[in-house]
């Protein structure tokens, strides 16, 4: 049973409306009587017609403006999010393997995948599991949501933990912007958008150099964005979104415990060849139509190709090897709305996610191919659908949803001819289920309660003589909280959620990719969260997670884990934003994000890593023709690193030290 802490508490809880391509922000003084929180300006998420809108989502869900968007500079996209309640992020800092994200006592290592990641709609997962937002600056987010918990009908496929929404904008303006750092840091960004009576037009471009923290860590990426909206009649909406992007690093590797304590900065000597380079190529067809004042439609289509290729060594004593994937993916999505009456929606939806991927392996030396290790040549498909009935009176809301989903596909093992076809375990049902009661103005209650499911990827996806049938794994989701206004400038949030899961599927920690059962496991916690608008001077923001994750009872092969913590999964996370603007040109933002330890192992459970304060400042000051900002990361330098487990040593990769920008932006 989680055992509840005495220190304050944290959270990120949320209702939010499905997402549209037409969909804006538009801002709002009061937030609605919902159990959302937002990080920035309140916004209301509406349609662009308004006739319709979608079922709400009742839980823990975030949301982070573009006015706490706009002046980030980040070389990875995802930390942006980092002021989102209750996530944490793994900071490989391997080239292209740079860092992903975790939510609800879930690891970001990749052993699980367990987020799915959205932009603009569109599902931008890795076959992997892995997010991909990198092709998007900070300039072209208009607002990014967080939902925690699995009580989302709206998604399957690696929806085991939550989901993020990122949308980019659709607004009319213009701007570009320069941005000069340390680590001979550059950065150029640039945004167009001409919105007429019936079409409209988006583009953007981007381009972001620097040397890295560490020495052998140069990175280099660049992309274009192109949307196009037409309207032909005020009930529809057709458009049209084409992206490119390419990112070019090198790896300064692992380290020692003490050489990494000893000097951060530097690379590991065995890693000087290695490096990568990624690219995303995406296009994609979107269609809203009002067929009319009581049915929206929404369709979506889309073609899109990850490739990676890099070179990686783990550690002196290991092979150097050469790693490319290729997952081209295609895609359609149905999203349907009818009013049935003034309190009754109906909702319902229908996806299908198509992969036709290869993953090859190369032991080189010093990027000389040796031998081939792995040639995969497979497909992936991921077929599903949603129902959800909401009804939502003057106090009570309550929506109760089914998701269906199943698989199809087959691998060839390119190197000796095996043929093996995907795990058939059949139709995958997730109940849902979202009640929020308002028992006096400005004070709610929520509960939510979910059904998702962990599939394996790669080859032990597949079935064969060594691959049994197996069921996928059922992931049970609890949730219930408080949100509360006491007063017009202050929004709080709590909640306590659990997360059960048997049969559970990890990756193994040699690196080959394979899934292992890892048992019956619990995860829970608590979540405090708020954000304070005291007047047009100060505004402020945090929130504290406190969480466990456990193995309750091994599979066969981990009996000497039995009731240990999981590793990468940090005991807390918190953050604190607070705003000052003494003029209306003027602003100072301080921004503090904290983690606790996490051991590295299932089994070894002697030493805990990872926790850590980290202050960032920011100044920004309004010329009335652009904006001139100062920002200094990691005020005080404090030391942080990502630390991992091969065999009996752990391998340390430091975290960037105090880093200060300057930018110029010019609006025209």
């Amino acid at each position: 049973m989680f055992k509840f802490p005495l220190n304050p508490v944290r959270l990120a809880l949320a209702c939010t409306f499905t997402f549209s391509t037409h969909s804006y922000a538009e801002p709002v003084q009061v937030q609605e009587q919902d159990s959302t929180l937002y990080i920035g300006e309140v916004i209301e998420v509406v349609s662009q017609h308004n006739k319709t809108k979608e079922a709400q989502l009742v839980g823990s869900v975030d949301i982070i403006t573009r006015d706490q968007l706009q002046n980030e500079h980040v070389n990875v996209t995802f930390d942006l999010l980092k002021k989102i309640p209750g996530v944490y992020f793994s900071r490989f800092n391997q080239g292209i393997i740079s860092t992903d994200i975790a939510m609800r006592g879930f690891n970001a290592e990749g052993s699980m995948p367990h987020t799915k990641l959205l932009i603009d709609g569109i599902p931008s997962n890795l076959h992997v599991g892995l997010n991909e937002m990198d092709a998007l600056f900070p300039m072209e987010v208009e607002w990014m949501e967080v939902v925690k918990g699995n009580h989302d009908a709206r998604y399957g496929l690696h929806n085991l933990a939550g989901n993020i929404n990122l949308h980019s904008r659709r607004d009319d303006a213009k701007e570009v912007e320069l941005l000069v750092g340390s680590f001979n840091t550059l950065e150029a960004q640039g945004y167009f958008g001409d919105v007429q009576d019936n079409f409209s037009q988006h583009y953007f471009v981007g381009a972001r150099k620097t040397d890295g923290y560490r020495d052998h860590a140069d990175l280099e990426k660049h992309t274009f964005a192109g949307k196009w909206f037409y309207q032909p009649s005020d009930n529809t909406d057709i458009g049209l979104v084409a992206r490119y992007f390419d990112y070019e690093a090198d790896a300064p590797g692992y380290l020692t415990e003490q050489a990494a304590q000893e000097d951060p900065t530097q690379s590991a000597d065995y890693a000087r060849d290695d490096s990568g380079d990624k690219q995303t190529r995406h296009i994609s067809a979107h269609i809203d139509h009002d067929v009319n004042n009581n049915l929206y439609l929404n369709l979506k289509t889309y073609w899109q190709q990850f490739d990676r290729h890099r070179y990686v060594r783990y550690s002196q004593q290991s092979l150097q090897q050469e790693r490319l994937e290729k997952d081209q993916q295609i895609g359609a999505i149905a999203t349907l709305g009818y009013n049935i009456s003034k309190q009754w929606l109906l909702t319902a939806g229908l996806d299908y996610q198509g992969q036709d991927n290869t993953n090859q392996r190369f032991v080189t030396e010093k990027k000389q191919r040796i031998k081939q290790s792995r040639y995969w040549d497979f497909t992936y498909n991921n077929y599903g659908g949603f129902t959800q009935l909401q009804y939502k009176g003057e106090q009570l809301l309550i929506s109760g949803g089914l998701r269906a989903d199943g698989f199809s596909g087959e691998l060839t093992n390119q190197l000796n001819g095996e043929k093996k076809d995907i795990n058939d375990s059949g139709i995958t049902v997730q109940p849902k289920l979202n009640v929020l009661y308002e028992v006096i103005p400005n004070l709610n209650l929520f509960a939510n309660y979910g059904v998702s499911f962990q599939a394996p990827t790669g080859s032990k996806a597949y079935v064969s003589d060594t691959n049994n049938d197996y069921n996928l794994s059922k992931n049970y989701g609890y949730e219930a909280g408080i949100k509360w206004q006491p007063f017009d400038w202050l929004d709080t949030r709590v909640s306590l959620w659990q997360q059960d899961a048997k049969d559970e599927l990890t990756q193994k920690t040699d690196g080959s990719g394979d899934f292992e059962n890892l048992g019956e496991t619990k995860r829970d916690g608590w979540d405090l969260g708020f954000s304070a608008y005291l007047d047009d001077t100060w505004s402020a923001f945090g929130s504290y997670t406190r969480q466990e994750a456990k193995l309750v009872e091994p599979g066969e092969n981990q009996q000497a884990s039995q009731g240990n913590w999981l590793r990468g999964v940090p005991e807390y996370t918190a953050t604190l934003g607070v705003i000052y603007q003494p003029i209306e040109v003027a602003k100072v933002s301080l921004f503090g994000h904290f983690q606790g330890d996490y051991y590295v192992s299932n089994v070894i459970q002697d030493k805990r890593y990872g926790q850590y304060t980290i202050i960032d400042l920011a100044f920004d000051y309004d010329l009335g023709w652009g904006n001139a900002g100062v920002r200094m990361n990691n005020v005080f330098d404090t030391y942080h690193e990502y630390v991992y487990l091969v065999g009996s040593e752990t391998i340390h990769s430091p975290s960037d030290g105090r880093a200060i920008n300057l930018s110029l932006s010019y609006r025209f």
